[in-house]
């Protein structure tokens, strides 16, 4: 009782503390904020329900205390107050608020380590100053660091004191545009000054605008010189005009599309990669030689390659790379005796403008320049992120544990050499496994199926699927861990053809034998419908399937295809014309599917033959005639004539003629036609709608009494059944009024020579 005692206390406790919590929010920590026309870094710390703090630049301070998620207190500077109202976002990362009605005052929590990767501030020389002031300000500006930009305020010295904080600012602004379009190398600023002033001459890499920045010493120190808000408009309009622009936001637009661009791009990207920086990222890359069947695979593995050489190469300042959208040639970034980095035009596809991406020779060659340079620690100022990669982050874990397997002893890393085995080991025996699997899995779970399906899929489904699950495996590892991208991606290449095939040959076969299943099912009932459908769905699924393959195989090893099924598309045109006998036919099978007109085992007439439908094909129908000849008749010519389905008859007619003596009386011809008609109706599968009787005609030798009527039979046995049996009743009926069935006879007149007299002498004929 005492420990459930104990454990109860405890989970109150836990869930009291964390409801509290979640009803109170916690607002110590750093906060990056932004309002109308500005921002700063804010530090606050809670205790209990009062919460105070700091806030850069102007030296603020925050006073309030807590209701719930809300905060409500006062801000001070430079001897002015006002009221803040701050309300806690529920996962407590981001607050919105106002300071005065009508001004907006919003922040989001910043980690303890933000702007720990900042480069010091130096202001002896100043080309120090200037590089401290880039580097801040690409922090600020293209980072968001609040820190970055209070650091960089303290590096400006404006001409004649600022009107208030709003044109000091703007001033800010206005000089960094500036300086931003341009393109210049921090390492041609002269770093020894004679004298208390400098300048050093900057511009855009196209046209011809040139701004000089002024330099002033106080002290020790060295500032930049923030010239005033008019002079600024007036040299960034003229940079406009310039490069042939009409406002700001064209020229920056145009200055996107350029190297400085796509690396900007690139690094940001992959500082946001789990945050919709993937695509941007990838965006940059020339990564047309990659299969798309390997390009989840390998495009993350070759970008993060491409950042670790970057990070390795030098601290990236934008201002540094050519901004020039219209640059004859490509822009080198690095060079490498094992490779360099270049960034190029490349054209769009579908005929889309070019854009500035990396080549595909810097990314083929990324893996080798990296090998060359990983010991090389990454530049100071370097933004700190986590590997995007497995192979990466397996490498990082392994540097950890035990760094001597990352030595390379030829052209891979001693754990790269140990993956190859391993992974061929577990290829093999993953694969074995899975194929037995499948093929116990099919053998049990077809149990009610018939034996042939049953037998088949679990003998020929076992072998592809364990070659699938096996090269497969293998190329996960190696795209893993990174041995895809070495000397061994040819072996990689194979691997993936190998799937691809193994795949194909799975589906082909699976394909097969469902399909003969239900083909044989199909041929099982009267039907036709079915057995046409099965055919042809097997069929086009079978060639699918094989030409697919071949393009997936073509397409990762790098096979140039498009061409030949462009040519197919162009001789298709001339095939459809040669084979246009056979495409009837093919159109003539779905006609008959979709028709109907009969069904396996009816008897039906066309062009005068009469034969029993056996077979509906795709090309041709195959039908038995009373004579136990096969007849076979294409699709398209049996759709284009007329059919008569003896088959399909709903009923089957009955026309009898019934021969009496000359001699027969009157009254028994009128009795034999009432008692006939009764007779007929009298048959189970008589139609009580006919039964037509009567003397028809004067025959040679008889008087003749028609019976014409109908069976409601559809079956040719059934009718012939009926018929017998409404036979044997005429014949009955006839014994009864004793009346005699007439037969052919023919009087002959015979002259004698000796006297002349004749003799009549009559013969029967019998019919037969």
């Amino acid at each position: 009782m005492v420990r459930i005692g104990v454990l109860c206390a405890f989970l109150f406790a836990f869930f009291s503390s964390h409801l509290w919590a979640q009803g109170t929010g916690d607002w110590s920590g750093r906060w990056d904020t932004y309002w109308r026309d500005g921002e700063a870094r804010m530090l606050l710390q809670q205790q209990g329900g009062t919460v105070s703090g700091t806030y850069e630049p102007g030296d603020g301070r925050i006073e309030a205390r807590t209701d719930g998620r809300v905060l409500r207190g006062s801000w001070f500077q430079d001897g002015t107050s006002g009221p803040i109202l701050f309300a806690l976002s529920e996962e407590g990362q981001s607050f919105t608020g106002r300071f005065v009605d009508g001004e907006y005052w919003n922040g989001k929590k910043v980690s303890e380590t933000a702007g720990a990767n900042l480069v010091s501030v130096t202001r002896d020389t100043p080309r120090a100053a200037f590089r401290s002031l880039v580097y801040l300000e690409n922090a600020a500006v293209y980072k968001g660091d609040i820190s970055a930009g209070n650091a960089a305020e303290t590096l400006l010295l404006y001409a004649g004191q600022p009107s208030d904080e709003r044109d000091q600012r703007r001033r800010r602004r206005l000089l960094w545009t500036l300086f931003d379009l341009s393109t210049f190398r921090i390492y041609d600023i002269p770093r020894p000054v004679e004298g208390e002033t400098a300048q050093f001459t900057i511009g855009p890499a196209a046209g011809n605008f040139e701004y000089n920045i002024r330099f002033r010493k106080l002290g020790d120190a060295w500032f930049v010189v923030v010239p005033a808000a008019a002079e600024l408009r007036r040299d960034l309009d003229i940079m406009v005009a310039a490069l042939g622009h009409d406002t700001l936001s064209q020229l920056k637009e145009a200055a996107a599309k350029s190297p400085r661009g796509a690396m900007r791009d690139f690094l940001q990207g992959m500082r946001n990669w789990r945050n919709a920086g993937r695509e941007r990222a990838l965006a940059t890359l020339d990564l047309s030689f990659l299969p798309p069947r390997l390009y989840s695979f390998e495009a993350p593995l070759l970008a993060e390659y491409l950042k670790q050489i970057i990070d390795r190469a030098g601290f990236v300042t934008w201002q540094e790379i050519s901004d020039n959208p219209n640059r004859p040639g490509p822009y080198v970034f690095y060079r490498h005796p094992a490779g360099s980095v270049v960034i190029e035009q490349v054209p769009g596809p579908n005929g889309e403008p070019a854009q500035w991406k990396f080549t595909a020779e810097t990314l083929r060659n990324a893996p080798q320049l990296f090998a060359e340079m990983q010991e090389l620690p990454v530049a100071d100022g370097v933004f700190a992120s986590e590997p995007i990669t497995r192979f990466f982050q397996i490498r990082e874990r392994i540097r950890a544990v035990f760094p001597a397997l990352l030595a390379r002893p030829g052209p891979l890393e001693i754990w790269q050499w140990l993956v190859i085995p391993l992974s061929a080991v577990f290829a093999v025996v993953l694969g074995w496994l899975t194929g037995k699997s499948v093929s116990l899995f099919l053998s049990r779970s077809l149990r009610r199926a018939e034996r042939g399906l049953r037998v088949g899929a679990a003998r020929r489904l076992g072998k592809p699927t364990a070659l699938l699950v096996g090269a497969g495996f293998a190329v996960l590892m190696f795209t893993w861990t990174g041995l895809a991208e070495t000397v061994l991606g040819a072996v990689t290449v194979v691997l993936a053809a190998t799937a691809a095939t193994a795949l194909g040959w799975l589906l082909y076969t699976a394909i097969d034998l469902f399909g003969g299943y239900f083909q044989r099912r199909s041929e099982r009932t009267s039907g036709f419908v079915d057995e046409i459908a099965v055919s042809l769905v097997t069929g086009v699924l079978k060639i699918g399937v094989a030409a697919a393959g071949i393009i997936a195989i073509a397409d990762i090893t790098g096979i140039p295809y498009e061409g030949v099924i462009a040519g197919l598309g162009v001789g298709g045109i001339a095939l459809a014309f040669a084979a246009r006998d056979t495409v009837s036919n093919l159109i003539g099978g779905a006609i008959l599917m979709s028709d109907r007109p009969f069904h396996r085992g009816d008897l039906i007439e066309t062009e005068g033959q009469m034969a029993t439908v056996e077979n509906v094909g795709l090309r041709s129908t195959r039908m038995r005639t009373f004579d136990d000849s096969l007849l076979v008749i294409p699709n398209s010519q049996l759709t284009d004539k007329a059919i008569v389905n003896w088959g399909q008859r709903r009923k089957r007619k009955i026309r009898l003629e019934i021969s009496l003596h000359y001699d027969t009386p009157r009254e028994r011809l009128d009795a034999f036609k009432t008692r006939l008609r009764e007779v007929y109706l009298a048959q189970p599968a008589a139609d009580d709608t006919t039964g037509y009787v009567g003397l028809r005609s004067f025959g040679e030798s008889a008087l003749n009494v028609e019976l014409w009527g109908y069976f409601n039979l559809a079956d040719y046995e059934d009718y012939i059944a009926a018929r017998h049996h409404l036979i044997g009743d005429i014949v009955d009926l006839a014994r009864s009024l004793d009346l005699d069935f007439a037969f052919p006879t023919r009087t002959i007149r015979i002259l004698s020579e000796g006297d002349g007299k004749t003799v009549d002498r009559q013969k029967a004929s019998n019919p037969t």
